[in-house]
C-alpha cells in the first residue's frame, strides 16, 4: 500500500475512531488518552501497511485495534472498562444479553462454516486465527494465488448462507 492511499485511508477514519476512543474516556479527566489511542491505532496500522490490502475492510481492523487500545490503556491505569453505552446499575443484564447475542452468532456462524467445503473452510478458519495467506497456502500446499481466491470463495458463501438464515428468522 501507498503512502498516499494509507493517508487517504486514515484521513477518512480518523474522526470515527476518535469519536469511539472518546466513549471509552471520560471526556474531561481523560480526554488526551483518547487521542493518544488514535494515534497508537494509526502506528498498529502504519506497521501493518504492507498487508492492509489483504483485509476487506481496514477501517473495521482499525475500529478493532482501537477498541483493544483503549482497553489496554484503561487496564493500564487501573480502571476496568465498562462496555460502551451501558450504565452501571443495568451492566448485569446488558452482559447477559451479549452473552446470549454472542451464543446465538456463534451457533450461526458455526452451522455456516459447516455448509462450506473442507478445503474453504480449513483455510477460512487458519485465516481468522491470524495465519497469512503465504502461511495458509504452504499448509495447504497451493499457490497463494489461489488461496486468496478461495478465502474470498469462503468469506462470500458464509455470507450468503447467514444472509438467507437472518431472512428466515
Amino acid at each position: 500500500m501507498e503512502q498516499q492511499e494509507f493517508r487517504h485511508i486514515i484521513t477518512t477514519i480518523r474522526p470515527g475512531l476518535l469519536s469511539l476512543c472518546q466513549r471509552f474516556f471520560d471526556k474531561q479527566h481523560m480526554a488526551c488518552d483518547a487521542e493518544d489511542a488514535v494515534q497508537e491505532t494509526l502506528l498498529r496500522l502504519w506497521q501493518m501497511c504492507d498487508r492492509l490490502e489483504s483485509y476487506q475492510s481496514p477501517e473495521a481492523l482499525a475500529v478493532m485495534i482501537a477498541k483493544n487500545v483503549c482497553i489496554d490503556m484503561l487496564r493500564h491505569s487501573g480502571l476496568h472498562p465498562v462496555p460502551l453505552g451501558v450504565h452501571a446499575d443495568a451492566e448485569s443484564s446488558a452482559q447477559a444479553d451479549q452473552q446470549t447475542i454472542a451464543n446465538d452468532v456463534e451457533q450461526a456462524v458455526m452451522k455456516a462454516l459447516s455448509h462450506l467445503p473442507t478445503t474453504q473452510r480449513r483455510m477460512l478458519l487458519m485465516r481468522s486465527e491470524g495465519m497469512s495467506m503465504a502461511e495458509i497456502a504452504e499448509a495447504c500446499g497451493a499457490t497463494e494465488a489461489s488461496t486468496k481466491t478461495m478465502i474470498c470463495s469462503a468469506r462470500k458463501r458464509m455470507m450468503e448462507i447467514l444472509k438467507i438464515r437472518r431472512s428466515k428468522k
